[in-house]
Order: structure tokens, then C-alpha cells, then sequence
């Protein structure tokens, strides 16, 4: 994908479809170019999160969870949940999940290195005035 379509990105959902094995291969095709594309100010990746969309269709075949944590660990997603945008099952928990990812990495203390100290220019003190 374009770079265009990361500008700006502090977060990313990537999402596949549970009921077609072969998206997951796309989503996790996508998670290596947005790694790629997208870093924080700190040089590391942005959070994201894999949803393995509709999870309520009879056909839906999900790895076994510990599987899944495995292979996010491995890919590094901050996570993954279970959804259904058509339902809306889990969509607002991995959301705040992603969210709070982002602020954690936001708040975190700064790289070795850096201070993470503000510098202030001082401005030179005002004399008094004389007065008649």
C-alpha cells in the first residue's frame, strides 16, 4: 500500500476474515508493510491489533488461542480478538484495546538518549519601570 494511506497513523486494526484461512496470510502480508512504512518518533513500530472478522458465521474456523497469541507475538500485534463487525461483537473491546496501546506508547519515558526534558527559552527579566 501507499504510504499516503499510513500518514499520520498512531494505531491500525488489520483484520482477516476467520471464515477464509487464506486472509490471514493478506493480513499478516499487510502488518509487514505497515511495519515497514509506519514507525513512531521513537523508531518503533505503531500498535496494532489482528481481528479475525465474523466470528459468527457457522463456517468461522479460528486457530486455537494459543496459536494466535503465539503467532502475534511473533508478528507483533499488540494482540487479537475475535469480531463481528456485522454483529458487533468484540469491536468496541479491541478498539479500546488499540487505544490504549497507542497511549501507553505515547506516555512511555523516552528513549536512552533522551531527556524527555522540555527546554524553555527564558526570557530576559523585565526592569523595572521608573516612575515619577
Amino acid at each position: 500500500m501507499s504510504r499516503v494511506y499510513f500518514k499520520g497513523a498512531r494505531g491500525a486494526l488489520v483484520v482477516y476474515d476467520i471464515a477464509e484461512e487464506s486472509t490471514l496470510e493478506g493480513a499478516l502480508s499487510w502488518k509487514l508493510d505497515l511495519d515497514c512504512k509506519v514507525v513512531m518518533d521513537n523508531g518503533h513500530p505503531i500498535p496494532s491489533v489482528l481481528l479475525a472478522n465474523k466470528c459468527d458465521q457457522d463456517k468461522a474456523r479460528s486457530k486455537e488461542p494459543c496459536l494466535m497469541d503465539k503467532l502475534c507475538t511473533e508478528k507483533g500485534f499488540a494482540g487479537w480478538f475475535k469480531v463481528s463487525a456485522k454483529e458487533n461483537v468484540n469491536v468496541d473491546e479491541a478498539v479500546n484495546f488499540l487505544v490504549k496501546h497507542i497511549l501507553l506508547c505515547e506516555e512511555s519515558p523516552p528513549e536512552e538518549g533522551q531527556s524527555g526534558n522540555i527546554n524553555l527559552k527564558q526570557t530576559p527579566e523585565k526592569k523595572p519601570s521608573k516612575c515619577c
